[in-house]
């Protein structure tokens, strides 16, 4: 059988816990950060999510690192219910933009920053090349510094609002408007990546209006030959007489929902594996399951495995997360 297949893993960093009610309000997904030189797009250009930069932004995103910086687009330009304001999601960022404004950048930093539970300060040189800025307490140092500086990072980025910090095996640090990492895996003049935050944003609240457009309505899944996996669970970190909560949301490479989809989790804990059936996506591409009939011992740190077959059981896509029981 497939189920042992492993894909990509994309594990949900993000506080669900704090915004799982709005989690799944019309989501579409965001295809991962890509290596890129930033050149530039031309107006109304399709970069390689095949959604447009909207004309709005399509001069700002070429002038300020284009795809290298934001991300590709995870939504078309609409008219957000929120603010009136006609916005743009962006894997990395939220762009809105009005006459009197132009191109205004969302400051998702902030929004980010107050879901970290236990923010861990991290061990950084003190002899390194940084830059105080006036009015914070932070400092911006080392490679982060010279990625700041190299575009332009006062404007898009805003001023630190955080050290950095040691979110499991990723270094970090905020801003106002965003996240930077540190991938010590990638090429060296990667290593620097803007977090995606408009992609989470964007997960985690939905966008009022963007509903009406078109695209954002389900597809079948017959014929659908990979998809996109999203999963979260509800506690990060299960206390005794806490209840488990499973999501998972399956999008077409064209970030489309997908409709009644077949899915199942492998739940793995010590020497201890079963596999759970979560049946089929409904109109939004979800699955929301809970599963609290399994004996698991405090101290344990559990891996979900879900998986998504064709109509002739074939896994065509797959994501991976872990949460950890306590007492």
């Amino acid at each position: 059988m497939h189920r042992r297949q492993v894909a990509s893993l994309q594990v949900c960093k993000w506080q669900v816990d704090r915004f799982l009610p709005f989690a799944f309000c019309f989501l579409l997904f965001a295809f991962s950060l890509a290596a890129c030189t930033g050149a530039p797009v031309s107006m109304n250009s399709v970069v390689d999510s095949g959604i447009p930069v909207a004309a709005e932004f399509a001069a700002f995103y070429a002038d300020n690192g284009g795809q290298r910086f934001f991300g590709e687009p995870i939504t078309e330009g609409f008219d957000a219910g929120d603010d009136g304001r006609f916005t743009q999601y962006f894997q990395n960022m939220r762009l809105e933009y009005d006459e009197a404004d132009g191109v205004v950048i969302f400051p998702l930093g902030g929004w980010a920053l107050a879901g970290v539970n236990k923010p861990q300060p991290a061990l950084v040189p003190t002899n390194s090349r940084s830059r105080a800025f006036p009015g914070t307490d932070f400092t911006v140092q080392d490679e982060f510094l010279t990625f700041y500086e190299a575009y332009n990072g006062e404007q898009l980025l805003g001023l630190p609002i955080s050290p950095q910090m040691d979110e499991g095996d990723l270094r970090v640090q905020y801003f106002v408007n965003g996240r930077l990492e540190w991938h010590p895996e990638l090429n060296l003049d990667d290593r620097v990546q803007v977090g995606p935050l408009g992609r989470d944003y964007f997960l985690a609240i939905g966008a009022p209006g963007y509903g009406d457009i078109q695209d954002a309505r389900p597809v079948p899944f017959a014929g659908i030959e990979r998809v996109d996996v999203y999963t979260a669970v509800e506690n990060p970190v299960l206390y005794d007489g806490d209840e488990q909560t499973l999501y998972v949301t399956v999008f077409t490479p064209g970030q489309r929902p997908v409709d009644g989809i077949s899915a199942d989790v492998m739940i793995t804990f010590g020497e201890t594996t079963a596999v759970l059936d979560l049946g089929r996506t409904d109109g939004q591409g979800r699955i929301v399951v809970p599963f609290n009939n399994l004996a698991i011992p405090p101290g344990q740190t559990i891996e979900l495995l879900t998986s998504v077959y064709s109509s002739d059981g074939r896994v065509i896509g797959q994501s991976t997360l872990m949460f950890k029981t306590w007492w």
